[in-house]
């Protein structure tokens, strides 16, 4: 059951509650829906046969304890809510195969490189016998960093998202359960709070040394790890997806990531990149096809001839535009869109001669 009308589907909860059919239900997307109350929850955990229940973008705050007599349930959704990261704490779903959290609030995107507020929740104390789980995402250790040794576990584990403190076990331990993981993983979210004055913050020389990275690695999203992380990634001939932020990468690292041979989709986010001009240069990025780049420190972005010849849509929020060269040397080129308070006569001049008549937005 799917909730086209938000306000409506939960004023009629009550009496589908009543209906002999509801504990036979096995699929309910509350998505968007406003008002639900403990009462609600109470009622849809006697759904004993429910396999997917979705809460994403609800005003909920918690979980009851009652979510674990849904034992059939393979798919718990409650992102972009305000449920308390403890709240899943203690849950015991042995069919679980996707728990999904994120970001508090409604989805949207920044056009200043800023984040959500991000609510993650803890990694249940039984995940170890969650043995179907394939997607787990995101979770957070920063306080409870040794229940990551029960993660190399999951075998069937596809997907991961972990929020980590910024130390060095931390990440450390983590590393040693991802090798765990090399013949499953295949899309990786890795977020670091860095506390300040933490005397015990892993530095770039050693998070080399802290195991080798799943080869069948599609996707890869990285927060706060500074430059010495990449010089793994140069080894994931698989990977199609990169999101940064806070890396503050040099121009060497820009040409690591040029190498890989299947990145068709590069994002950059807020600080990610340390400079403010960004050059692509001959024989980099050979089968990029998006570019986005929404970082306030970036002032110019240069093409070389030969850089990038495949590159299709170029997506660019800044605070400061100086120019973007080059654009005539991307033969593939489709969109391009700008956002900020001002772009250069130069740089739409040089759109509108693009000989693909490539759509411009801003």
């Amino acid at each position: 059951m799917e909730a086209a009308d938000g306000n409506g589907i939960v004023a009629f909860l009550p009496d589908l509650a009543k209906s002999s059919q509801w504990q036979l239900m096995k699929m309910l997307d509350l998505e968007g829906c406003r008002g639900l109350k403990k009462r609600h929850l109470k009622s849809i955990c006697k759904i004993i046969l429910l396999k997917y229940l979705s809460l994403r973008n609800t005003d909920i705050t918690e979980l009851p304890k009652q979510i674990e007599r849904l034992q059939c349930l393979e798919t718990l959704d409650i992102r972009h809510t305000a449920v308390q990261s403890f709240a899943t704490r203690s849950i015991m779903l042995p069919m679980l195969k996707h728990l999904l959290s994120g970001p508090k609030g409604s989805p949207g995107n920044t056009s200043d490189g800023s984040q959500h507020l991000f609510m993650a929740v803890r990694l249940p104390r039984g995940i170890k016998g969650m043995e179907k789980l394939e997607t787990l995402s995101h979770v957070d250790v920063s306080d409870s960093v040794n229940d990551l040794t029960d993660v190399g576990h999951l075998l069937r584990l596809r997907k991961l998202g972990v929020i980590l403190g910024g130390s060095k076990g931390g990440l450390g331990l983590l590393f040693q359960q991802i090798e765990k993981l090399h013949g499953c993983l295949r899309s990786l979210s890795i977020q670091i709070n860095q506390a300040s004055k933490v005397k015990d913050t892993l530095g770039a020389e050693e998070v080399v040394t802290l195991g080798s990275p799943p080869k069948l690695l599609q996707s890869l999203n990285i927060n706060g790890i500074r430059s010495g992380l990449l010089i793994w990634i140069t080894e994931l001939d698989q990977l199609t997806k990169i999101t940064l932020s806070e890396t503050y990468l040099g121009e060497d690292y820009m040409r690591i990531l040029g190498k890989l041979r299947a990145l068709r989709c590069l994002r950059l986010r807020s600080n990610s990149y340390a400079g403010s001009g960004l050059t692509f240069k001959d024989e980099e990025f050979k089968i990029l096809k998006s570019l986005v780049v929404d970082d306030g420190i970036i002032t110019n972005i240069t093409f070389d001839t030969g850089a990038a010849p495949k590159l299709e849509t170029i997506v660019w929020s800044f605070a400061k535009m100086e120019s973007i060269s080059g654009v005539l040397c991307l033969p593939r080129l489709k969109c391009v869109e700008l956002n900020g308070d001002y772009v250069p006569d130069q740089v739409i001049q040089a759109l509108e001669k693009h000989p693909n008549h490539t759509e411009f937005k801003h």
